[in-house]
């Protein structure tokens, strides 16, 4: 779009272009818009999220892009594909540009496709900015940043920024997994992940340091949110344990109704851990649920901030030692 605005201005003699947002327009106003005159160089009318349109709202459209206006240019550019007649029509008469993952699959299958090319996109940037991002650090960097209902191209100026940030703090060396958790702001439910995948490997200095960070770091969480965390998560770890063999994202969504990033991620991690050790970590879970409300733990140290802390590290504690099988 900002080469189009000035080739039309600076080659064309145009003038900046005519916007509209389909969801507040009328198709037959953009039709007039295209339409009328040009008093110098090309018009370009440009049209946002043309896919809220539906299909009796795009017929002027569509009957306009049979004999278009050689003096207009017309520019569509939504997330998602527009209705079937209206992407014929501009593929008949103009040019599709697609910027993302093949539209396609569903599920865990076009969740892939998105980390995918994210990941990618990641280390095409990483490139651009004259760094080197390894393909695992990639996608450990879309997993981090990217919500789930997010769109491609809304996640790739994220991970984008983020890959840049992250070039220019490495410093020439290539960027690294440590590097990525150390200034980049996850999601919020990424930091249950990172502290379950943590307990789940059995590294307790960086299930200890991830959960100072969360307990008083930048953003604090109260303890009694961030054991709830991990409760619905242990809860369907358990779940996705119990199926066995199996477990998919899939089978776990009809089970559960868990879909989606968390879906995938439960699945992976209940084949990493070892059996059991989910319904053993919710059951420690609900206890220190309980423990953070009427422990007398709670009342050691200079503040009842710091014996909430002490409850919450007990508990980190006999998680490790859930997925040790102690």
């Amino acid at each position: 779009m900002r080469r189009l605005r000035i080739r039309v201005r600076d080659e064309e003699g145009g003038l900046e272009p005519e916007r509209f947002v389909a969801a507040e327009t009328p198709a037959r106003d953009v039709v007039a818009a295209c339409e009328a005159l040009a008093m110098a160089g090309v018009r370009t009318v440009v049209v946002e999220r043309p896919e809220d349109w539906r299909a009796d709202d795009v017929v002027p459209v569509v009957d306009y892009l049979s004999a278009p206006n050689p003096g207009t240019c017309l520019v569509m550019v939504g997330v998602k594909a527009p209705v079937k007649a209206l992407l014929q029509a501009v593929t008949a008469a103009g040019v599709v540009l697609t910027y993302g993952p093949e539209v396609g699959g569903r599920g865990a299958t076009a969740r892939r496709k998105r980390v995918e090319w994210l990941a990618a996109h990641a280390q095409k940037e990483a490139k651009r900015h004259g760094g080197e991002l390894p393909p695992a650090v990639a996608r450990h960097l879309v997993a981090l940043v990217m919500e789930e209902d997010s769109e491609a191209g809304v996640g790739a100026l994220e991970v984008g920024q983020e890959a840049a940030k992250l070039v220019a703090y490495a410093g020439g060396e290539p960027v690294t997994r440590q590097m990525v958790d150390r200034i980049t702001p996850p999601h919020p439910e990424a930091r249950t992940y990172q502290l379950t995948d943590a307990f789940i490997e059995g590294d307790a200095t960086r299930a200890f340091g991830l959960l100072q960070d969360m307990a008083s770091g930048s953003t604090p969480q109260e303890p009694i949110r961030i054991v709830a965390g991990l409760a619905r998560h242990f809860r369907g770890l358990a779940e996705a344990q119990a199926m066995g063999t199996e477990a998919t994202p899939e089978a776990l969504t009809e089970r559960v109704g868990i879909k989606g990033y968390p879906a995938v991620k439960l699945v992976e991690q209940a084949r990493a851990a070892r059996p059991g050790g989910g319904a053993a970590a919710m059951a420690r879970a609900a206890a220190l649920e309980l423990d953070l409300r009427v422990s007398a733990f709670q009342e050691l140290g200079r503040s009842r901030d710091d014996g909430l802390r002490l409850v919450l590290e007990l508990g980190a504690r006999d998680l490790l030692r859930s997925f040790a099988g102690g």
